[in-house]
């Protein structure tokens, strides 16, 4: 998609989203159900369970069946949609269509001894092109302009992970840095509560967290919140602690692989919503970002790279 910038009020170069593009995508229920499935309700769980192994059914069910055929209320299933991000029934129903006729054509997270090397490289580079276009489909276009907005204004950027999302976090913050901004990754406990304890209204926080029911993360979020900082919270579930704690929260998409959760993660797509911010704020600080830029990559060539 082709954004167009216009000058806002505040004097920033803002991208002008059409109002349709703000809407959540067509076709992307599994992918929200997916973000609300760690949220322990029970109702939820019960309805998601349902729906995802009667997909079809559903299409043909009125709101009153399906309460029937979960053993819960008609209530229940209004809010479930209205959760999801539909304005009723009839619209979660047509989205199920689209998102079926996607589905057919996903391609499989499971590995089979069968297998040959080819189609296992083939199939995790697929797995990861759903992950960042189903993330897309759940991105808040002027969430993520506002965000950048404030870190541009930022006195100190600080970007807080843990395990996997340590990593994220400290690549980002070396990208953002690049552009003059004061970006911290806190990626021990320690570290953060010194770091957070410091925290002013003129900070920002992004909490990177898959589960986004870490403790420790959760924790420092606090610390931080309770100091006046902004916080960003980045997670793969809707209904979590970090979610709801956040000022603002961006959604990955990714499905849980049946592997070693050591080795699989959101780590993709949480990089690229951290990329998509570094080039929204590049923008918005103008030719400025590109000096800088330029003047990194003149001294990384004298100083580091060989001649």
């Amino acid at each position: 998609m082709t954004l167009h910038f216009i000058n806002d009020k505040e004097g920033y170069m803002t991208p002008e989203i059409d109002a349709s593009k703000t809407e959540l995508s067509k076709g992307t229920v599994f992918s929200r159900i997916q973000s609300m499935s760690a949220s322990g309700k029970k109702s939820v769980t019960a309805i998601s369970a349902y729906v995802l192994q009667h997909s079809e059914a559903v299409l043909q069910m009125t709101l009153t069946e399906l309460a029937t055929r979960v053993g819960t209320s008609v209530a229940s299933i209004s809010r479930y949609c209205s959760m999801l991000g539909y304005e009723n029934y009839r619209a979660f129903q047509i989205d199920l269509t689209a998102s079926l006729a996607n589905n057919a054509t996903s391609v499989s997270d499971l590995f089979g001894s069968e297998d040959d090397t080819s189609t296992i490289i083939k199939r995790v580079f697929e797995m990861n092109r759903q992950g960042l276009a189903d993330t897309e489909s759940l991105m808040k276009h002027d969430d993520m302009v506002e965000v950048a907005k404030l870190i541009t204004a930022s006195r100190r950027l600080c970007l807080l992970g843990i395990g996997s999302s340590g990593l994220v976090a400290r690549s980002s913050a070396l990208k953002l840095a690049s552009l003059g901004i004061t970006a911290l990754a806190i990626t021990d406990p320690y570290e953060g509560i010194l770091t957070l304890s410091s925290s002013t209204c003129e900070d920002v926080l992004i909490a990177i967290s898959h589960s986004g029911r870490s403790g420790l993360i959760i924790e420092l979020l606090e610390i931080a919140k309770e100091k006046g900082a902004r916080t960003v919270g980045i997670t793969n579930y809707s209904d979590t602690t970090l979610a709801n704690q956040c000022e603002f929260t961006f959604l990955t998409s990714f499905r849980e692989r049946r592997i070693n959760a050591a080795v699989s993660s959101s780590s993709i797509e949480q990089l690229c919503i951290l990329d998509a911010l570094y080039f929204l704020i590049a923008h918005l600080q103008g030719p400025i970002s590109e000096s800088m830029v330029m003047e990194i990559e003149t001294n990384a060539e004298r100083i580091i790279r060989a001649r």
